[in-house]
């Protein structure tokens, strides 16, 4: 604070008698101080004085100045307790005996029942602040719990005053103002991590996420009409994928209006909501205009195809936001296979005719094998080298590149067609491991619905014989980006891979379906806090505090952390001083193909996915 914001605040606030009785006696000290010669103890007789400082002041003589005290206190509302050092005796005012719900009638008290009014947490604090006042002939204030004789707490102020041979305390209290100022520092703390949150933004490219998107499409829906359209990008030639996306996404916020939300709906792929009366001409010309945008635009030196899908929705629509996002994207494959701009749905498909084509986009990449499997190093942070590797899935675009699989994995998940998705990366990531694809311990993640399958333990087992894998060589991750559906079938699974020798682990802990009841219900080794808490960690101290706070959890029951999408060394080294087990992201290393471990190829992978 500046000194004329003080002089500021001082010329609008009257001293109380009590304040003025404080501000002289502090004058009286300075003024001692000033005169008594360099060397000399506290107490001396000054030599030197300068004759022209009168110190004669009846209100600070010592005599009786614990009287003055007291009445001032007293008229003031507040109590008072005395330390006499001749006579070893503690005396407190009626107002402070009232404070501390004690009886008035008791004057004399021990210093340990006084102590024992003081909060067991504050009691050092309030001793500290007592003995370095007493030290330093210096006054001091500390503000603390007080245990009433009811066993109900509230808190405390003290002016403490170094008072002859004595001390003297005046106590207010400050219950109210000071729940008051924690509640506004609560606030602040919320607001602050609030406002850096970017749980509805993509890590690397700051656009919404496909949740997010859905749900505003969703909410839309239910007050008005509106449509959805996305515009499918592929680049001509290698590119920043997370760089280019940022790029459209800049590109296709300038092309719409204004009322319109942007949010990426899968790898390349960008939803848009506009909400209002849209006629099917208008939906065309925005969705061509977009596309032709794309197209002529220079994005670092390369270009990119562009193709657009849309659909209109009435207010009310029983279409959801996923279901009304799976139109538009139906629309865009089929303006891409056709050799056309753009496709509009003059309305949303029924429902059967949409869960037939989300069905057939599934099961035609299992029967195909449309899908990859990289490795990613997880690093230990105690031996600070690589001794797990997670198995990722990736799935082949359009243009047969291998891309992040998260929108596909979405769709499968809510159609209930996740399970063959997961029975082939078992039994594919444990056919390779078994061919020496890799020879640390791996990670293979099962959709959270797939453990309702009584047949999914089999179907582990099966591949562990045929391939001669031994099971203690694997983790199975849980991901939680649906809820488990048969909790006692989840139960059976996880216990019976712990019985082959297999380890459990919950992924992105703290941001899905996953809560601390699953640390207590199932048999789980490892933990996996989501990467959301982990990018900011070393500016955040709301994420830096649920870090430490959970691993030491996680290691008071027994389970093993691992940090995910780790981005830095800076960041490395405080989750080794929270003691945090594993370390994994593209700052420790990229996904590589499992099928040729030697070879390292580098893609340009979303963050938003798991996967870094």
């Amino acid at each position: 604070m500046r000194l004329d914001d003080v002089l500021r605040l001082a010329s609008g606030h009257r001293p109380s008698p009590l304040e003025q009785m404080r501000f002289r006696r502090v004058a009286r000290q300075v003024l001692l101080d000033h005169r008594r010669p360099a060397g000399a103890s506290h107490g001396a007789d000054p030599a030197g004085a300068d004759p022209d400082l009168d110190l004669a002041d009846p209100m600070t003589t010592p005599q009786d100045e614990f009287t003055r005290i007291a009445r001032a206190a007293h008229s003031a509302g507040r109590g008072v307790v005395r330390w006499d050092r001749t006579t070893g005796c503690l005396t407190w005012s009626p107002a402070l005996a009232a404070m501390l719900g004690r009886s008035p009638a008791q004057d004399t008290v021990t210093p340990a029942a006084l102590m024992a009014c003081v909060h067991a947490d504050d009691l050092v604090t309030v001793t500290a602040v007592i003995e370095k006042a007493w030290a330093l002939t210096r006054p001091d204030e500390v503000t603390f719990r007080a245990r009433r004789a009811d066993g109900t707490v509230g808190y405390l102020h003290a002016h403490i005053e170094i008072l002859g041979d004595g001390i003297v305390a005046t106590c207010e209290d400050v219950t109210v103002p000071e729940l008051a100022r924690r509640e506004l520092a609560r606030r602040a703390v919320r607001e602050e991590m609030l406002t850096a949150e970017l749980g509805a933004r993509e890590t690397g490219t700051g656009l919404a996420t496909r949740d997010y998107l859905i749900d505003e499409v969703d909410r839309a829906r239910r007050t008005g009409d509106g449509v959805v359209f996305v515009v499918a990008t592929e680049p001509r030639t290698a590119v920043d994928r997370d760089e280019l996306a940022a790029d459209l996404g800049r590109l296709l916020t300038d092309v719409n209006p204004a009322r319109a939300m942007l949010g990426l709906a899968a790898p390349d792929l960008f939803g848009v909501l506009l909400r209002g009366a849209v006629t099917p001409a208008e939906a065309e010309h925005l969705a061509v205009t977009a596309v032709e945008r794309v197209r002529s635009h220079l994005f670092s030196g390369a270009r990119v195809n562009a193709w657009a899908g849309a659909v209109r929705f009435p207010q009310g629509t029983e279409a959801g936001g996923f279901e009304l996002l799976a139109d538009a994207e139906h629309a865009a494959r089929q303006a891409r296979r056709s050799g056309h701009v753009a496709q509009i749905a003059a309305t949303p498909a029924s429902r059967a005719v949409r869960l037939r084509r989300s069905r057939a986009t599934v099961q035609s990449a299992v029967a195909n094998e449309r899908f990859a499997l990289f490795a990613q190093p997880i690093l230990d942070l105690d031996l600070n080298r690589v001794t797990r590797h997670e198995i990722l899935l990736r799935v082949r675009g359009e243009s047969g590149e291998p891309v992040a699989p998260w929108a596909f994995l979405d769709t499968a998940e809510r159609i209930g067609q996740i399970l063959p998705v997961d029975r082939w990366v078992i039994d594919h990531a444990i056919k390779l491991i078994g061919q020496g694809a890799l020879d640390s311990h791996c990670q293979i993640n099962v959709s959270g619905r797939s453990l309702g399958d009584p047949g999914l333990l089999d179907h582990v087992t099966r591949s562990l014989t045929k391939h001669n894998v031994r099971a203690g060589r694997l983790t199975f991750e849980i991901t939680e980006t649906a809820a488990i559906e048969n909790r006692n079938e989840a139960l059976a699974f996880a216990t019976g891979i712990r019985q082959l020798g297999a380890q459990l682990a919950l992924d992105d802990f703290g941001t899905g379906h996953a809560s601390l009841l699953h640390l207590r219900t199932l048999p789980v080794d490892l933990v996996k806090i989501d990467g959301r808490f982990i990018t900011g960690l070393t500016g955040t101290p709301a994420d830096r505090s649920l870090v430490e706070r959970l691993t030491m959890i996680c290691h008071d029951l027994g389970i093993r952390v691992v940090a995910e999408c780790v981005p830095d060394d800076e960041t490395t080294a405080l989750l080794r001083g929270y003691s945090v087990d594993f370390a994994q992201g593209f700052h420790i290393g990229r996904p590589v193909p499992m099928a040729d471990p030697a070879e390292h190829i580098e893609l340009d992978l979303r963050p938003i996915s798991k996967l870094g």
